[in-house]
């Protein structure tokens, strides 16, 4: 089986795991002290927790950056929970996304990683970073035709000859790479 395929859901088993996920996560906001009504409202209005908090775009560009910068410097998994606060007060930025699978690529987990690298891609499906990263997932779990055409599908959107050339030359390393796997 695939990373890529997904489990068939009966309507019990998708109510199921629903529950799950939302009953610790209610559980979590109310304990912050979100529990009146007005917040539940927002919510099903749309509104993400950053903005009911009044968090400026650049107080989360700057959240932004201490995880990126933690990334680079090896502490992961402060990274990591930077990243999930993120996801979770402002869940349509997907440049977020992005950096939450970032670490779980690096941390291994590659399953994990996978499945955010495709929620990143169909908020930003324009963008070949999402691509390359996730064939580089697909490569480690031996997904070679996958990992192949993700590269590709990275390779295509590189259109101007000059900018990003490394990032074009390397989805081309790397496709071919997966491609000679297969044979």
């Amino acid at each position: 089986m695939s990373l890529l395929d997904m489990p068939k859901q009966t309507p019990e088993l998708f109510a199921e795991t629903i529950k799950e996920i939302a009953e610790p996560l209610m559980e979590h906001v109310d304990s912050l002290g979100f529990k009146d009504e007005t917040f539940y409202q927002l919510l099903k209005q749309g509104v993400s927790i950053s903005e009911m908090l009044g968090l400026s775009k650049e107080e989360l560009a700057a959240v932004y950056e201490m995880a990126r910068r933690n990334i680079s410097v090896g502490q992961v998994e402060k990274a990591k929970s930077l990243f999930i606060m993120l996801v979770q007060i402002a869940p349509m930025e997907e440049q977020y996304t992005y950096g939450l699978a970032m670490t779980y690529q690096i941390q291994g987990d590659v399953r994990m990683a996978v499945k955010l690298y495709l929620h990143f891609i169909s908020m930003d499906a324009t963008n070949p970073q999402g691509y390359l990263r996730l064939g580089e997932c697909l490569l480690a779990a031996k997904e070679y035709q996958e990992a192949g055409d993700a590269f590709e599908a990275a390779l295509r959107m590189f259109d101007d000859p000059v900018k990003n050339y490394d990032d074009k030359k390397y989805a081309q390393t790397m496709m071919k790479s997966a491609r000679q796997k297969l044979v």
